[in-house]
């Protein structure tokens, strides 16, 4: 492991494993299943890390959302939990735009896809910028179709129907996935490539 990416993997693993814990005594199924998903995905970007030498950034960045991830299950403000805090009164019932989780959505995707743009990029020949950022965000689009079918999952297996949220819910996340995707790609093509 590179000694730039050592200190960020300590601190993430560290955090995680406090919160894994606390879950564990809360019996919060649900984020503990996200903090396992989570250190599982933290490890596989560590480990592409090794052969694709990602901008120390952007393992940044995903540390960075972890850490905003599982701090939107566990903070409340004013008896509201910090996932349903609606940051910026955009829109209304029943979108309510801007909301913590849209935003924890678009910055997590914003990261992702910059993460993938130095996978694919390392695999495809030079000049092809364009075909590139259009795979990227195809790519980052898809793995966030998985997350929606994991938080699907904690409906199922953790009972945490409530936690998620419905229809209105999912969409939106998808929408704000695509927001940050295509922000992470130009910040990708323009600022560390």
């Amino acid at each position: 492991m590179r000694k730039e990416v050592r200190l960020v993997s300590a601190l993430t693993y560290i955090f995680l494993t406090v919160l894994l814990v606390y879950f564990v005594l809360k019996s919060n199924y649900e984020f503990m299943g996200y903090a396992v998903v989570v250190g599982v995905l933290f490890y596989l970007i560590l480990k592409l890390d090794e052969n694709y030498k990602f901008p120390v950034v952007s393992i940044w960045l995903f540390a960075v959302w972890i850490v905003s991830h599982m701090l939107g299950g566990l903070v409340y403000i004013g008896g509201v939990r910090l996932y349903d805090l609606v940051l910026i009164p955009i829109i209304g019932e029943p979108f309510f735009i801007l909301r913590y989780d849209q935003l924890i959505h678009a910055f997590c995707y914003f990261a992702i896809v910059i993460l993938v743009y130095f996978v694919l990029k390392g695999n495809m020949k030079k000049g092809s910028g364009i075909v590139l950022s259009v795979f990227a965000v195809l790519v980052a689009i898809g793995i966030g179709l998985l997350n929606e079918v994991i938080e699907f999952g904690m409906v199922v297996f953790a009972d945490a129907g409530a936690a998620v949220g419905g229809y209105y819910n999912t969409a939106l996340d998808l929408v704000f996935n695509l927001v940050g995707a295509l922000i992470g790609v130009v910040f990708a093509g323009r600022v560390l490539d």
